[in-house]
């Protein structure tokens, strides 16, 4: 399994760079593998006694022509430095008082959306993405998901040499207006960059 940290690190490294060697891969503009179409909602805060949550809710298409299996990885970057992957360190029971919170009957928790999607906007599926939110006082936050496509490369390790299988992975930029808990469950917006920035990143 990769370590988020290495992946980190592996591509500030490669960023670093891509001004001296063009080698930096990036996805194609056109895929040459099915993609599933994926829709995310609006990121939020959920605050409780218990503790607060940022979350995503998705919707979540096959288009592919076949049946396929969805297990989505979701990770999240904060300008603290903290990289939080959806559902860890998260209990069952904070992930339902999320649900319950947002009261919409087709959302559904990662453990149940994970598995066999079958074609059609007929068999389209809600999810939701929870990650702990130990710090609030943040301004900037990076949602990376990976599962859409299948689409992947391998690179050569920077510092080791060894073969790095990097996938294709959905990149949302999001802008914090201030403090986030005084936002209450208002949305929090994409960056104004995020238009000019690529949307689609190996990693």
């Amino acid at each position: 399994m990769r370590s988020p940290i290495c992946v980190t690190l592996l591509a500030l490294v490669l960023g670093a760079s891509v001004g001296t060697v063009q080698a930096y891969p990036r996805p194609a503009s056109v895929s040459s593998r099915p993609e599933v179409e994926f829709q995310p909602g609006d990121l939020r805060l959920y605050q409780s006694p218990a503790g607060d949550y940022w979350y995503l809710i998705y919707d979540v298409v096959n288009t592919t022509g076949q049946d396929l299996t969805w297990a989505p990885s979701m990770v999240l970057f904060t300008d603290r430095g903290e990289v939080l992957t959806d559902g860890q360190s998260v209990p069952r029971r904070m992930v339902q008082a999320v649900m319950d919170h947002v009261g919409d009957p087709l959302l559904e928790p990662k453990a149940a959306v994970i598995g066999r999607l079958r074609q059609g906007l007929g068999h389209a599926r809600r999810g939701i993405a929870v990650w702990p939110a130990p710090r609030t006082d943040v301004n900037e936050l990076r949602v990376f998901v990976e599962g859409i496509s299948a689409e992947s490369t391998v690179v050569e390790h920077p510092v080791t040499g060894e073969p790095v299988t990097l996938r294709k992975n959905l990149a949302l930029h999001y802008l914090v207006p201030g403090n986030p808990a005084a936002l209450g469950d208002r949305p929090i917006g994409l960056h104004p960059d995020y238009a000019a920035e690529p949307h689609w990143i190996f990693r």
